[in-house]
Order: C-alpha cells, then sequence, then structure tokens
C-alpha cells in the first residue's frame, strides 16, 4: 500500500525551501570548487551590499540598522554583553529558552510574568509590572512558540518608548509571515533566526538596531563591517555592523536574498492574510470536534500556529497519515504559511474527523 502524499503544516519547526533560493546557492557552491576566492570576492563586493538593501526594505529600517548574524540567540548575547549587567529585567517564564537564558546565565535582576490562562499574556500586567519594579529591558517573543499567543508589539513599544524603557523583540516565530515594519515599531532592538517563516535554512539570522539602544550601549564586539580603511590602516567604528561576525554565511544569504525576494513580490500583507485564512478554516472546523484546543477559537491574538493536546495516540495517527506537525510538552502543534494551502488544511481536518469518530474522545 502506497504511502500518502506528505502535508507538511510544521513551519514553526523549519520552514520550507525555495528551488529558486536553492538554485542561488548550488550556482555558489559550484563556483567556490572552481575559484574559490573570486567567488567570495565577487560575494562580499557586489552582493553583499544587495542583501542588505534587500533586508532594509524587508523589515522597512534604514540600511545603517539593520545587521546579518548567526542566529538568535548569538545576537542577543552579544547585546547582553553591550550592558552593565545592572539592568532590571522583564521576561515571560515560559518563553523560548535562549531568550532567558542569556539573561539568567549572566546573573540579572529578573522580574519573572506568567501568563493569564495558558495562551494570553496580558499586556495590562505587563505595563503594570515595568513601572511597579521599576524595569529597564522588556525581552519577549512576538510570537509564542509554545501557544502561538501573538503579542501586540505595536503597543508594548509605544509604552516602553513613554517611559525610556528598552524592548527587545525575538521575532523569529512571526518575521516572514507578517508585515514587520521597524520604522513604525521603532522597538529598540528586533531579531530573528531565518530557518522558520523567513523559510531561508539554518546557520543565519537578522537583527535590527535603533539607534537609541546604539547610543545607550556601546557594542562590546567587532566583526568584519565595524571596521573602516582609512589609506593604508583599520578603524573600528561601533554601530549594529559590530554584531557581524567576521566570516558570514554567504550560502545562507543567499537563500535568504531569494527568500525575502519572494515573500516581497507575494506582498507580506497577502501571505499574513492568507495564513489567517487558514488558520481560522482549521479553527472553525475544530469547535465542531472533542479536540482540546489550547488558547480561543479565533485569530484575534493568534499567530498562524494552533495547539492541540496529544490524546489516545494522535500524533501517532497524524504522522501515519504524513500530516507533518511538531510534538511539544504532550501537545500538536500545527503551523500554516504562504505556501500551504485550504486542500491541505482540509486533509488534516478530515484526518481528526477519522481519528475522533473512532472514540477517540
Amino acid at each position: 500500500m502506497s504511502q500518502p502524499e506528505l502535508t507538511y503544516l510544521n513551519t514553526a519547526a523549519a520552514g520550507l525551501l525555495s528551488k529558486s533560493s536553492l538554485a542561488a546557492t548550488h550556482s555558489f557552491y559550484d563556483a567556490l570548487q572552481v575559484n574559490a576566492s573570486a567567488r567570495s570576492e565577487e560575494w562580499r563586493f557586489k552582493e553583499w551590499p544587495q542583501i542588505r538593501e534587500t533586508l532594509a526594505a524587508f523589515m522597512d529600517a534604514p540600511v545603517s540598522n539593520v545587521a546579518f548574524v548567526p542566529n538568535f540567540s548569538y545576537a542577543l548575547t552579544a547585546l547582553v554583553h553591550s550592558m552593565t549587567g545592572k539592568e532590571r529585567v522583564l521576561l515571560y517564564n515560559n518563553d523560548y529558552p535562549s531568550v532567558l537564558d542569556a539573561f539568567r546565565l549572566n546573573n540579572f535582576n529578573i522580574t519573572w510574568i506568567d501568563n493569564e490562562d495558558g495562551f494570553h499574556i496580558s499586556s495590562d500586567k505587563l505595563k503594570d509590572t515595568l513601572l511597579s519594579k521599576k524595569i529597564d529591558l522588556l525581552v519577549i517573543s512576538h510570537v509564542q512558540w509554545l501557544s502561538g499567543f501573538k503579542l501586540d508589539i505595536n503597543d508594548m513599544a509605544a509604552f516602553c518608548r513613554q517611559h525610556n524603557i528598552v524592548f527587545i523583540v525575538d521575532a523569529t516565530q512571526s518575521l516572514g509571515s507578517v508585515r514587520l515594519s521597524a520604522r513604525e515599531l521603532d522597538a529598540d532592538a528586533i531579531i530573528a533566526s531565518n530557518y522558520k517563516w523567513m523559510n531561508a535554512g539554518f546557520g543565519s539570522g537578522v537583527m535590527y538596531l535603533g539607534d537609541r539602544f546604539l547610543e545607550r550601549f556601546t557594542p562590546k564586539i567587532g566583526g568584519m563591517g565595524s571596521y573602516t580603511m582609512q589609506g593604508d590602516k583599520m578603524f573600528y567604528e561601533p554601530s549594529v555592523r559590530s554584531f557581524e561576525p567576521g566570516h558570514l554565511n554567504m550560502a545562507g544569504l543567499l537563500l535568504l536574498n531569494g527568500a525575502m525576494k519572494e515573500k516581497l513580490e507575494k506582498g507580506l500583507d497577502k501571505i499574513e492574510m492568507h495564513n489567517r485564512k487558514l488558520t481560522n478554516q482549521l479553527l472553525e472546523a475544530m469547535v465542531t470536534m472533542p479536540v482540546k484546543l489550547l488558547g480561543p477559537a479565533d485569530t484575534i491574538d493568534r499567530s498562524s500556529i494552533v495547539i492541540i493536546k496529544d490524546e489516545n495516540g494522535l500524533g501517532k495517527y497524524l504522522a501515519d497519515d504524513s500530516i507533518i506537525v511538531t510534538h511539544r510538552a504532550g501537545n500538536l502543534r500545527v503551523s500554516m504559511h504562504f505556501y500551504n494551502t485550504e486542500a491541505e488544511v482540509q486533509r488534516l481536518i478530515a484526518c481528526l474527523q477519522r481519528f475522533y469518530s473512532q472514540g477517540n474522545t
């Protein structure tokens, strides 16, 4: 008996790569087999500046405020090492570990906040805590990996600006699935790894730093982009590019460039609308089944991530039907992106209906 066609609903774990992005990467590696120094120099002097321009357009940010980093955890740790260590930090206790560990391992003064009902993080509670505890830094994910909850970061950014609180956003679970304007948001830092919703593979990340952050915290790291030549001498000039390593993942950034161009061509607003439509399709069907859903059956505070309880072998049942989701802490995480279709979501719905029709409640 042949296996059913694979249905991939797992971008929150790792995004699929496009054929056009892969073609550019393969061509790059082919050239490295023949004349590696010439091809790498061509990348550095011609393609690197262009990819930076594309990133600035993608994030709606000044070119001078964006950088390429290996991943989120590297970038956040580098930012932490620019601080004094005495700053008071507010963290969500169920956030992604790399958001938390940079501060735990460096012995910062941390105040913890919990969710309200297993799903929502109250903006009012965040604001009250920021003021009552005299917090210096709020560091939090735009979208939560274990729930799919989407924080109103525009509201939080405005509040933090008003009260001179540094606001750092982990956008790894949102960048690429929504339109995120650094100019409009005006947070102090936005950082994301590229292997999820950016669909750019592993080994690269992006970072936006606002001028306020750079004025407040001088970089304590130097990278390839932080030096300028004056005559025959190199001089260090601190900027967001101080956080770029000496040797970037050239092939990885070619993947990123292709992925960004594809999304800009499709339109980030249209991608977000498409993802929301698929999420609503799934949620509307779930309310007719005895599925245990985390959070409300709507997309008001939800990304295109849906979490359900893995009971009575549901996860294995989906896997046996070649439906790919993630198992996390006794739950199943379903995530839909721009390349997914209504037919694929309907296939998941039909599989769930069969499972529950067999008495698995």
